[in-house]
């Protein structure tokens, strides 16, 4: 079906989308950590059975279950990373994801997550929530029993079990009547009035919502869907929608303080009467849910009338407060800049919220009376609201009204006032205004009625994507068939296509830029080290202000969060460009593609200091060595026109000792660059770029302005250049290595040949190679000098961010000497192709550290292997 089609899909809806299950009053809330992610899929397809979708209508008595995820929980369950990426951030992120989201939200002091019962910074990682709903407590009881046996036997904890109850009249812990003014789902309710009538894409991945654009959800390649369970994303492209027909799950557990609460209103006013017209003030609706802009002296016994505006009936707040709970939670058509009109109305449209919240706790009284809350006193006991909304975007949508709304001080141009009901209080003055004539009236020191105990984001999926998620991820990177023909890994959309047009005028630029290679140099020697040193300036300050990695000791790495899941994403996306862009025989490596000459050399270990004296390095010696000149990747370009950015492979043969990668034995690798920093400070955003590159678009990492990575390219861009030869560049590690126990060291290789070669113009295709035939033809011999730096503090040379540049000092250790020689030859090539060089070919005295080097373990040993089995050939094993 094209994704234009805005036809509800009813049949591969979640019921829960389409009805908050009045008739089925007894629910239970079960919080899950997975363990074997095969368990955990084929629990989830066995639990989709059992969940009804939207075609199902309103039940009448039985029961319904509803499953969704949180980011880590789909990660768990080994979702594509190229799927996971395009989840919004916000859910990635989670709900506690950072100190920046807690303050919006209001999630502060008590509220704060670490603070919080469960989804906090301190609690166990959750990976799903399954919602249970029962008519009555014997079936909720019943429903709850099986499947915990079915959850037990799936190896599934739940974490925390979250139950609630219904309470009289619809009503909440304060008294009021809740859940009034839900918006009405185009598609899915008849109703005409464009005051509740909203876009149903505003909730439902998918379909236009109410700008009539399609909110981003996360894609599939067909290749990561070969059973066709999910739907493509258009009529005219290949990618397939694992977003389609779901929805972003907002829930958090908001604890009620009803005796606080009644209390504060009872010492502000003088009598009962004006007790209960102040509470009526602060909600906007009278206890049994008739809005005061109807009613705003007293109860008319209209009922919930939901048939209102506020512009024209109360543009002032006179009759219901500015700043009341459900004129700030619902503006309706208060907004500027066209207050009043279908404009103010739009724009309230596109931050409305799906509520599907149940109460929880006994009441403090049966009655749910004010005079009876009021007299019962403090029982101790915890009770409140499990606030459940849906929403197609996040940011846009509850962030956007929490934040911008019920918890901003100066709405409708009021000071110091946030939400009288639900709003954080801060550290300054609360206050509650109340317009009048002819003055208004302020109450001061409101306390905080309601606490956050916990909280989480989840991704409420289509059926279709249920099942989806049950069944075992294709494996890239194992059992290969034959290479397919070149793709794309995106559709070949419009916005693609400029995308890529963009890209090839920028790299055209660059080239052509590349060609004044003179006013380069002179630039080099006037600004390359002054603006290496403000970026580095500013990194540092940044990582000293914030004590970034300061609770680690020296050598001591920390592992990111999902790291080795990213890395496996990226392994794939690798493995997957070269079967996609290369035919039989031809694949060349997915990064530093090109080979400008692989070379025969010596390594040689100079004589050194005790303190030195380490694994490789522990006598004087002189081994064998390979070393491979290249450039970068992922695919072979005219010299002129690459990125810039040289590289350098060695790897030193007969080493004393076994080697940490299994495959090989006796060899240390080396690995550098032409530039001290490297393309990406780590895995995260190397996951990034590998999907940026496989789109044709790697200049837009760098360039997005809602994803920046400036500092990254102007980092590299002051390196980056058009190169003599690459006998005459400085290649730099940029990770870090072991070197014995409790010591770090990044390296470089400095060449110390006088030879300065030019670049010619116009310059062949070639020319690098050229270069180097030439040298070798004058010269006896080129040489380099591999000096060691010592990581002396985890902050400002840290182990896991590759985008600071170590400042320590730089001692000569080792040369490597390439002698005079031919090498320009087609069997030498031939063997640069079957030469793998991994930094993991090391001895464990020498062993990488850090996230990027984790990471290339895995990458450069099955990236290597997929080219060789394309290409027919075996590994070679010096």
């Amino acid at each position: 079906m094209s994704r234009n089609d805005s036809e509800l899909e009813l049949g591969d809806i979640q019921g829960i989308l389409a009805s908050g299950y009045g008739e089925l009053p007894h629910a239970s809330f079960l919080l899950l950590a997975f363990d074997d992610p095969g368990r955990a899929r084929a629990w989830v397809g066995e639990t989709a059975r059992g969940i009804e979708s939207a075609a199902a209508g309103r039940p009448r008595g039985g029961q319904r279950l509803h499953l969704a995820f949180t980011w880590a929980g789909l990660e768990h369950l080994e979702l594509s990373w190229q799927a996971l990426k395009g989840f919004s951030r916000e859910f990635r992120e989670g709900i506690a994801g950072s100190p920046r989201r807690s303050r919006i939200l209001g999630d502060t002091g008590e509220s704060a997550p670490e603070h919080w019962q469960w989804g906090g910074t301190e609690g166990a990682t959750l990976h799903a929530v399954l919602m249970v709903y029962a008519a009555t407590p014997h079936a909720l009881e019943e429903l709850l029993e099986a499947q915990r046996q079915t959850l037990a036997e799936a190896g599934i904890t739940v974490v925390k079990t979250l139950g609630s109850r219904s309470l009289a009249d619809g009503r909440e812990h304060f008294g009021f009547r809740d859940g009034i003014s839900q918006p009405k789902l185009a598609g899915l309710s008849t109703s005409r009035d464009p005051r509740h009538r909203v876009a149903s894409g505003e909730f439902i991945l998918g379909y236009p919502n109410a700008r009539n654009q399609f909110t981003m959800g996360p894609l599939v390649d067909p290749l990561e869907d070969p059973e066709n369970l999910l739907p493509e994303v258009t009529q005219d492209s290949d990618l397939h929608d694992l977003g389609r027909n779901g929805s972003y799950l907002v829930f958090r557990q908001l604890g009620q303080d009803v005796h606080r609460f009644w209390s504060w209103l009872d010492d502000a006013t003088p009598d009962r009467q004006a007790r209960l017209a102040l509470a009526a003030r602060m909600v906007g609706r009278w206890p049994d849910g008739e809005p005061l802009v109807k009613a705003p002296e007293r109860p008319a016994g209209e009922g919930t009338d939901n048939d209102f505006g506020y512009h024209h009936e109360d543009a002032e707040g006179l009759k219901c407060p500015l700043g009341a709970h459900i004129r700030r939670t619902n503006p309706r058509d208060m907004l500027p800049p066209k207050p009043g009109s279908e404009d103010s109305l739009a724009i309230n449209h596109r931050h409305r919220l799906l509520r599907r919240g149940r109460v929880y706790g006994p009441p403090l009284a049966e009655s749910l009376m004010p005079d009876d809350l009021l007299a019962a006193g403090d029982d101790g006991l915890e009770r409140g609201l499990h606030f459940l909304c849906l929403n197609a975007d996040i940011s846009r949508q509850f962030e956007f009204v929490q934040h911008t709304w019920a918890e901003n001080p100066n709405f409708a141009g009021l000071h110091a006032d946030t939400d009288p009901l639900i709003g954080a209080r801060g550290n300054g003055r609360a206050t509650f205004t109340v317009p009048d004539e002819p003055v208004r009236q302020r109450y001061h020191d409101l306390p905080r009625f309601v606490r956050v105990l916990g909280g989480g984001y989840f991704f409420l999926p289509g059926l279709r994507a249920l099942r989806y998620l049950a069944v075992p991820p294709p494996r890239l990177t194992s059992a290969i068939s034959a290479p397919a023909a070149p793709a794309t890994l995106l559709p070949d959309t419009w916005w693609l296509r400029s995308g890529r047009s963009l890209n090839r005028a920028l790299e055209n630029g660059i080239a052509l830029a590349r060609r004044a290679t003179r006013l380069r140099n002179g630039l080099d020697r006037l600004l390359q080290q002054p603006a290496t040193d403000a970026l580095q300036s500013w990194i540092l300050w940044r990582r000293r202000r914030h004590g970034i990695d300061a609770d680690l000791a020296i050598a001591e790495e920390r592992r990111l969060p999902g790291e080795d899941e990213v890395t496996r994403r990226i392994t794939e996306q690798m493995s997957d460009f070269l079967l996609r862009t290369y035919r039989h025989g031809t694949a060349e490596r997915a990064g530093n593609t090109k080979t400008y000459g692989l070379l025969a050399a010596e390594f040689e270990v100079l004589e050194l200091p005790e303190k030195l004296r380490c694994g490789l390095f522990a006598a004087p010696r002189r081994f064998e060595a390979w070393v491979r000149f290249g450039g970068p990747g992922p695919r072979v370009t005219p010299d002129i026109r690459n990125n810039g950015v040289l590289s350098l492979g060695v790897k030193v043969l007969g080493v004393p000792g076994e080697t940490l990668l299994e495959d090989e034995s006796h060899t240390q690798d080396f690995s550098a660059i032409s530039s001290p920093t490297f393309t990406t400070p780590d895995v995260y955003e190397n996951a990034k770029l590998q999907r940026l590159i496989g789109a044709g678009m790697p200049v837009w990492h760098f360039l997005n302005p809602f994803d920046s990575h400036y500092l990254d390219m102007l980092l590299q861009g002051l390196y980056a250049k058009a190169h003599g030869s690459p006998f005459e560049a400085s290649y730099w590690s940029c990770v870090p290595y072991l070197f014995g126990k409790g010591r770090a060291i990044k390296y470089r290789f400095v060449p110390l040949g006088e030879r300065r070669t030019k670049v010619p113009l116009p310059a062949p295709d070639n020319y690098l190679r050229q270069a180097m035939v030439s040298t070798l033809a004058e010269e006896d011999e080129v040489v380099f000098e591999l000096r060691l730096q010592f990581q002396e503090d985890p902050v400002t040379m840290p182990i896991e961010d590759a985008s600071v540049i170590w400042t320590s000092e730089e001692i000569p250790v080792a040369r490597l000497r390439i002698p005079r020689q031919a090498f320009d030859t087609p069997e030498r090539d031939q063997l640069a192709r079957e030469l793998t060089i991994n930094p993991w070919h090391a001895l464990p005295e020498h062993r990488p550290l850090g996230n990027q080097n984790r990471a290339r373990k895995l990458i450069y040993y099955e990236t290597s292997r997929v080219r060789q089995r394309i290409n027919d050939e075996k590994h070679f094993t010096p």
